[in-house]
């Protein structure tokens, strides 16, 4: 029974130096590529993909958007995403409407009545 163990450890051992020894490889792969001597950048290598987002900087907040373009008339999404996107608020999601849902339906702010959104 105690030499089944050992085999065990010895195997699994040795599959980790072998996955070890690849992954270096890879890694020093990548740093030639990149002709550098330090680490790897976050992101690279062992298939990541490494995405920026530049962050989108608005005068005022969403829920404040939101709030100037519902206060003179209850509207639908649709509408209010319009009327935001006049005002010139930017959205760094890649859905929007996510982001609206977050606003009108989160702390009790807007009323929904038959679904046009309206300050509460």
């Amino acid at each position: 029974m105690r030499s089944d163990s050992l085999k065990q450890y010895v195997s699994l051992r040795q599959s980790l130096v072998k996955e070890k020894a690849e992954l270096e490889e890879r890694l020093a792969q990548i740093n030639e590529v990149l002709h550098s001597d330090g680490p790897p950048l976050p992101g690279l290598g062992l298939g990541l993909r490494s995405r920026v987002v530049k962050r989108i900087r608005n005068k005022i907040s969403l829920r404040e958007a939101v709030r100037q373009v519902t206060g003179k008339k209850p509207l639908t999404k649709v509408e209010i995403l319009d009327a935001i996107d006049k005002l010139g608020y930017k959205f760094s999601s890649d859905n929007p409407v996510n982001s609206l849902n977050a606003v009108l339906y989160a702390n009790k702010q807007f009323k929904n009545a038959n679904g046009r959104f309206s300050p509460a």
